[in-house]
């Protein structure tokens, strides 16, 4: 079958960031990274002068990230693990490839998440179930539903804003916002595929199902996405068009469990608590879309569509995901709830730059 390109979405060839020109346009933590993938043979005598002042200024600027939590900091980290990550879901036939598994790369890239693994877990043990609650199925079962529904003065704020009162402009930031995760979601998805349980691996193929709409090309959720750009007159984004850390780091919390096996059961929480949540996310945004569209059934099918998908994912993902890991290792529960915990930390804080991006 052919694919039709204004659908389809194939990855491109060229890094996911734009690349310095050269040594003295290499600036910043994430310019550095970006520029040294460029390299795609030996390493140039240039570059290696550019990984040696990165050796150097890394623990510096991880202490101004994770201890001082200046702002420019936290961006250039959580923008520099963004990249770091997009290897490992580039095009097979791009050269950065040959970086994905490079020790200066995987030296980098391990700093920096157990710098922000430690700066998280203590943000979140309050919400944190106890240890035998955590090993106790319909404990935990509950713990998630309870964590999903609690909303913040500003989480309710903002869902009643799109509801309400968002214009057609803020809307598109919206949408925008959301994009590069929407068109990752299914590779966050794919990541956890790999062999724990057949009862597990069962329900995150049965979600993949759905994300490719039923083998329905067109009904797939990528399509659906890229169809509604289309109807709203938006264009695609190549690169995200965020200047916040929190956005990233909500995408990164994906990849970071999915990228690393020992952090598996992390991941498969932190996965299942936006199934839970985002239906009634969904239903004050397709409120909103109505309020401005009267066709918007229509234009935007994807986030209909999401409203009834994710109602019985969330119900999947604790039956026949989260339930029967405790069950068959209760010692996972804990590892399940820091991943549920760590998710609804980084949607919060999402909602904040959301919030601030919108004028809200």
């Amino acid at each position: 079958m052919l694919l039709n390109s204004s659908t389809d979405r194939v990855i491109n060839l060229k890094p996911s960031s734009r690349t310095p020109q050269s040594t003295e346009k290499a600036r910043t933590l994430s310019e550095k990274i970006v520029y040294l993938l460029s390299n795609t043979h030996q390493m140039l005598p240039e570059a290696e002068i550019i990984l040696n002042t990165l050796y150097q200024d890394l623990p510096i600027i991880l202490h101004s990230a994770f201890t001082d939590e200046e702002s420019v900091a936290l961006l250039e980290v959580h923008k520099s693990l963004y990249n770091i990550y997009e290897v490992s879901l580039s095009h097979p036939l791009s050269p950065i490839c040959i970086h994905e598994h490079s020790p200066w790369l995987l030296t980098i890239r391990n700093q920096i998440e157990n710098a922000w693994l430690n700066y998280e877990l203590p943000r979140i043990q309050k919400q944190l179930p106890s240890p035998s609650e955590a090993k106790h199925p319909k404990l935990l079962r509950d713990w998630f539903v309870q964590q999903a529904h609690t909303e913040s003065d500003l989480d309710k704020c903002l869902l009643n804003f799109l509801k309400n009162q968002a214009s057609i402009e803020q809307f598109n930031i919206f949408i925008l916002s959301d994009a590069t995760l929407n068109y990752r979601f299914c590779d966050a998805l794919a990541l956890a595929q790999l062999h724990f349980s057949e009862t597990v691996k069962a329900e995150i193929v049965h979600n993949m199902w759905d994300e490719c709409g039923h083998g329905v090309a067109e009904k797939s959720h990528g399509r659906q996405f890229t169809q509604m750009l289309a109807s709203l007159g938006l264009e695609q984004p190549t690169l995200p068009i965020w200047e916040d850390w929190r956005p990233y780091a909500g995408h990164n919390l994906y990849f970071c469990f999915g990228l690393n096996r020992r952090h598996y059961f992390k991941g498969i929480g932190s996965l299942g608590m936006p199934e839970i949540f985002d239906p009634n996310r969904n239903r004050s945004v397709v409120a909103g879309l109505e309020r401005l569209y009267s066709d918007a059934r229509v234009k935007c099918e994807y986030f209909y569509d999401h409203i009834e998908v994710d109602e019985k994912h969330g119900l999947g993902w604790l039956n026949n995901a989260i339930v029967p890991i405790v069950e068959v290792e209760p010692e996972a529960g804990l590892e399940l709830a820091i991943g549920g915990a760590l998710r609804m930390e980084v949607m919060r804080r999402y909602n904040q730059y959301l919030a601030v991006r919108l004028g809200v």
